[in-house]
Order: structure tokens, then sequence, then C-alpha cells
């Protein structure tokens, strides 16, 4: 098992699988929301050229975030990230 750092927009995979977990700003507290929506677009574009058995779980409150992100999720779990109400999105599960 190998875990790595990587900036979202950059990131670029060529093994085979692998799973992807991350909780990117939700545009309440870290960047306003039209930033938000402007790296969920981004990494959208980026995990397009994953090989198709990655697997990404996305944590976010965006209510959005599907859209910005460009792809429905095949799968969403309901879930609070403090007091923050979000959604896991689940991609390639």
């Amino acid at each position: 098992m190998i875990f790595q750092v990587a900036d979202a927009v950059k990131f670029n995979r060529t093994s085979e699988y692998g799973q992807l977990v991350t909780n990117p700003p939700y545009g309440e507290r870290m960047m306003e929301k039209e930033d938000a929506e402007a790296l969920y677009r981004a990494f959208g574009k980026t995990t397009e050229e994953l090989p198709g058995k990655w697997r990404l779980v996305i944590l976010s409150s965006h209510t959005e975030f599907e859209r910005c992100f460009g792809r429905p999720a095949k799968k969403k779990r309901k879930l609070y990230n403090g007091m923050i109400k979000c959604d896991a999105f689940l991609y390639g599960i």
C-alpha cells in the first residue's frame, strides 16, 4: 500500500487500479464558494484520465458538487464532518 500527497489538479496515476480519498474545501471556511467550484471542475477533468479500475471517494457539503465535478456519483452516502452535513460521493465503486 502506498500513500501519497498530491495536488488535486495535477494528480496523475498510470497504475491499473487505486483508490483516492479526499476532503477538498467546501467553500464554507477555507475558500470562497466560487473558488471551491473551480477546484471541483479542475479536479473532475483531472480524474477523467485515471484508469477505469480506480475508485474515488470525495467528501463535500457543496449541494452542486456533482454538477461542478462534471459527472454524477455512482453512490452517495450522507454523513457529518463535525457539524457540517456532507455527502461522500463514490465513483468507480
